[in-house]
């Protein structure tokens, strides 16, 4: 009893707004922008005494900074953020002269920028990651389960510098602690047009799909950079979200940007007294990583997709034959063995070789389409499975084979229960392998779950293994040479115990 009561009108009128009042912005780029707005709802204009801001190191507000606003009209004001790093907190406090300050507060912590030019005598490396945990049985079959949603990534580069660049860039880790803007150098596209001050796009040559899912840009040519951020993408242009404010000529290279942090170690090597380099890890920050959409144009069967990368030539293939045995050594010194399985697990070593871009893009694709190490799918050994003896006449189930050892096939889990057959035409299809028997001539019968159709010796180019596989580990590493150029090994491990149907829907046939 004997309270005041309060209505809307109570806090509505005679009063001022700002939308938003406070912004967290989190980590932010220099040259980063944050508007509000100021309305006021008295019933008469109100002149604005002035503004106090603290904080303001590096800050520029644009707006109305005094004279008579009126009234339940919008007025807005723009926040430009040009200091180099460090924490903001930047406070703008409206003095109407009423004995109260209405106040606007901006809060982030401003990533360092990261422009220098890395050394390419040594390969950079990007490497991605995914958080994969095998469970495996006693069997040698396993479970493979992806417990990270947003793969890791971490960049490896080497900087040299000299003469004054030298002890700015010693100072500048020295002092650094905080998150980096940190350009994907391996990933660079090229200026098709000059930027001009001004410009509100740019119009690239070519584009990744790295630059279209980026948030922020790095412009550079020679020691001059700039730090613009994406409002869009429509083909080869990029629309800005602020104007550009320097001028690069068609020399120029454009490289997405990430926010990242370096490791917790980072070397340098003074060669001379004047020459240093720094070898340095970043890791991108997981929280604002920026990935591409994959896309998914693989062919599948039995809704697995088919590895189509072939392996680089000029890079030796290995393979590992791990046989699971149990193994026991009595103190009489006799030893006895167990075989888990029948036959031994191949584990393939093989390093793949990209001239473009769009070929890694591919790969990167795929490693995401089947999270890392999780996902099966369909590899192809690197030798020949068998050869035919004679031509195959009508419909038919089995077809001759030269002695390939095939008859071992109900004997062991190794043997490829698939194989690839691959015409000179171009054509590729697929047969199961049911069983195999050997001849009295040498020879060996192989049975195929599906039916083939007049088919000759002549016209097969190879006939391949077909494995239902995994990548042994979720990290792929992948080495540049060049921005186009780029390499990466990979272990490709056999599955034994899996269900190998061919949905026969999807195969490509004769």
């Amino acid at each position: 009893m004997n309270q005041i009561g309060r209505s809307f009108g109570t806090y509505f009128f005679d009063n001022v707004f700002l939308t938003p009042a406070e912004i967290d912005a989190g980590v932010v780029v220099p040259g980063a922008e944050f508007s509000f707005e100021l309305w006021h709802s008295f019933t008469s204009p109100r002149q604005l005494v002035g503004i106090t801001q603290t904080g303001s190191y590096g800050i520029e507000l644009n707006g109305a900074k005094s004279g008579s606003l009126a009234s339940f009209e919008s007025f807005d004001y723009k926040v430009s953020l040009n200091q180099a790093f460090g924490l903001v907190d930047y406070l703008a406090s409206f003095d109407f002269g009423t004995g109260a300050l209405h106040g606007f507060n901006l809060t982030a912590a401003m990533a360092l920028v990261m422009p220098e030019r890395i050394d390419w005598s040594t390969q950079p490396e990007m490497t991605i990651q995914y958080l994969t945990e095998v469970i495996e049985s006693f069997d040698c079959t396993e479970q493979r389960i992806a417990l990270r949603d947003t793969p890791r990534m971490s960049l490896s580069y080497l900087y040299s510098m000299t003469d004054e660049q030298q002890y700015r860039f010693d100072n500048k880790l020295a002092t650094s602690s905080g998150s980096m803007i940190v350009p994907l150098w391996p990933l660079q596209c090229q200026l098709a047009r000059a930027v001009q001050p001004g410009s509100a796009s740019i119009v690239l040559e070519t584009i990744n799909p790295h630059v279209g899912a980026s948030d922020t840009l790095l412009i550079s040519e020679g020691d001059e950079s700039e730090v613009v951020s994406i409002d869009s993408v429509n083909g080869m242009t990029v629309i800005l979200k602020n104007m550009a404010k320097k001028t690069f000529s068609t020399s120029a290279v454009v490289i997405p940007a990430r926010i990242a942090y370096p490791s917790d170690e980072s070397n340098s090597t003074s060669i001379l007294r004047g020459f240093d380099q720094h070898s340095i890890t970043f890791d991108l920050d997981e929280a604002q990583i920026h990935k591409p959409t994959p896309v998914d144009d693989f062919e599948y069967l039995n809704a697995r997709p088919i590895f189509p990368f072939h392996p680089d030539w000029s890079n030796d293939i290995t393979t590992k034959y791990s046989r699971l045995r149990e193994t026991h050594d009595p103190l009489i010194g006799v030893r006895s063995r167990y075989d888990r399985i029948k036959g031994s697990v191949k584990i393939l070593s093989q390093t793949f070789r990209f001239f473009s871009e769009q070929e890694r893009q591919r790969f990167e694709d795929f490693a995401e389409l089947i999270n890392g190490a999780q996902g099966e799918f369909y590899a192809a050994g690197p030798g020949q499975a068998f050869e035919l003896s004679e031509d195959i006449i009508g419909p038919t189930y089995k077809f001759k084979i030269k002695s390939s050892g095939y008859i071992n096939f109900t004997n062991s889990n190794s043997l490829a229960p698939m194989v690839a057959i691959k015409l000179y035409n171009g054509t590729t299809f697929y047969r199961t392998i049911l069983n195999a028997t050997g001849n009295a001539d040498g020879t060996e019968t192989i049975t195929t779950k599906e039916l083939t159709n007049n088919l000759d010796v002549s016209d097969i180019e190879t006939v391949v293994p077909l494995y239902l596989a995994r990548f042994e580990s979720d990290e792929f590493r992948y080495i540049f040479d060049t921005s186009e150029v780029s390499t990466i090994t990979k272990n490709i491990r056999q599955l034994l115990h899996a269900d190998t149907a061919i949905d026969t829907e999807s195969a490509i046939t004769i």
